[in-house]
Formats: structure tokens, sequence, C-alpha cells
């Protein structure tokens, strides 16, 4: 489908097409297949969609970028051409994806949603909470620039055998079996590093903390207690934030996890989201 500046995005639906809506956004450098643990679960009893975001997977870039307010247009976008009059869907993001639906609130009505699901991510100042480089705290005056520069990098991934340590303490957990560090890693590594860099520029300025205020449907925050990306006192002041405003429906951290719960702890992930669409049908 193709988006006001002319980026085409690739949008998928599995499922019966009379089940009830469940949209999935993923993250950064991710694609479709990053929810295969969920589509292949949840598949026989809803209608799942999701989508590339811009630049990734099989979608185009466009002429506007990626910023978290171009990001919510998309998912606007991608939410009238896939649901009927009346319809409301459960929007479910990781990461970035959160990133996008926050977006998404701040501009648009929620007319079309009944509920959201808010997974290992973050509304602002990504470089002064994230845990990525943890030894930066002591030199603080060089951390943003540095992490910015790490976000934005174009540097192509070295293979399996020598990425898997660092990945799989950046983005996943000690924890994460083998299975689940080579599947992230195959998807981090099919992303075009031009785009990986437009992509990690996105975060720099980051502040989408106006749509967390406007988001009033009920929402579950998910949080992995190893994840270093976002780390678990992040999900904490969403949830709070969220709480303030009545909307808070559970805030669930999954002991053991890191950054891709969803990957790492899928039966538990897939259970919130369950949890959540049967309580909100």
């Amino acid at each position: 489908m193709a988006t006001h500046d002319g980026a085409q995005l690739h949008v998928r639906s599995y499922g019966s097409a009379f089940g009830q809506p469940i949209v999935l956004i993923h993250g950064f450098g991710c694609r479709i297949e990053y929810w295969n643990p969920q589509i292949n679960a949840l598949a026989a009893k809803y209608r799942v969609i999701a989508y590339d975001q811009r630049g990734l997977g099989r979608s185009t870039l466009g002429s506007d970028g990626v910023r978290p307010d171009v990001l919510g247009r998309d998912l606007a976008a991608v939410l009238d051409a896939v649901l009927a009059p009346g319809e409301r869907a459960v929007l479910v993001g990781h990461s970035f994806g959160g990133i996008t639906i926050m977006a998404w609130a701040q501009r648009f009505a929620a007319h079309a949603v009944s509920a959201v699901l808010l997974a290992n991510t973050i509304a602002e100042r990504f470089s002064a909470t994230t845990m990525l480089l943890p030894f930066a705290d002591r030199y603080r005056h060089i951390r943003r620039p540095l992490i910015t520069a790490l976000a934005g990098s174009t540097m192509t991934l070295p293979s399996i055998r020598w990425s898997r340590w660092p990945l799989q303490r950046m983005a996943l957990s000690r924890y994460a079996d083998r299975q689940a560090v080579d599947f992230v890693y195959e998807i981090l590594a099919d992303c075009r590093t031009d785009v990986r860099a437009v992509w990690g520029a996105g975060l720099s300025g980051l502040d989408v903390t106006a749509g967390l205020e406007k988001l009033t449907v009920p929402t579950t925050v998910v949080t992995g207690t190893e994840d270093r990306l976002t780390p678990p006192a992040v999900a904490h002041r969403i949830a709070e934030a969220l709480q303030v405003r009545g909307s808070l429906h559970r805030f669930a951290r999954f002991p053991r996890a890191g950054h891709c719960t969803n990957i790492e702890v899928p039966y538990a992930f897939n259970a919130e989201i369950e949890q959540l669409a049967d309580a909100t049908r």
C-alpha cells in the first residue's frame, strides 16, 4: 500500500478475515518475520495483521525519511486500509514499534483501536536511559554522541560466529537460547546498513510523551528484567504515566528476558496479547 510520501508498505494478514484484528508493529532493523512466534500462535484465533515499517523488509523508504511522526502516519494509513468501518484493533508494538504507536496516538483519534500493548519501548531520551553502553555513565559528556553514533552506524554486522555474544548481551539476555539469538541475528543482518542508519537517526531528540498521554484505551506494558536497551525502569515510568490516566491494563515483567521478549519468552508474551484482546473484545 502507498503512503502520503510515496513509500510502499508491505502489509500481510493472517487468519480469518472475520477474527478480532491484532496489528503487530516491529522495531528497529526488523521485518514482519520478527513476529513469527506471535503470528503462528495467534492466527488460529484472531486476524493478525503485520507490516514492514518503511525502509525495512519489503517496504520502501519514501521521501519523508524516518521520524516518529512519519511512522505514526504510516500506522494510521495501515489501519485505514485494513479495518472495516467501525472495526477496532489491538495494537502491539515492540521497541520502535511502541514509539510508532505513541507517535500515532499523538496525532490521531483512537476510534479504530480497542487496546494497546507496548513492549520493551521508550517514550523519550533514549541516549540518557539505555544501558547499551553502561560504561558511558562514567563519561556523561560523551554518552549521547557515542550512542547516537552507534545507533546511526552503517557498519555491516560481522558473521554470527563473532556477533552472537555481543548481540545476546545487547538485545537479548544471557539466558536466551542459541536458536533465539540466531533468529534475531538473521533478522537484523538482513537490514540494509544505510536504512539502519536512517532509523538510528530517528532516535535523536526522541520525545513521544505527548502521545503516551493520549493513550486512553486499556494498555499493557511489557518489559524484560534483563533488558539493557530499554531498561525495566523506563517501562515502569511508562506504566506509572498510564496508571495516572487510568489506562494501564497490566504491567508484565518477564524474569530472565532481555529486549526481545516476544522471541525469548513467546508463550508468556502471547498470553499477554490474548488476555488483553479478550478483555477488550
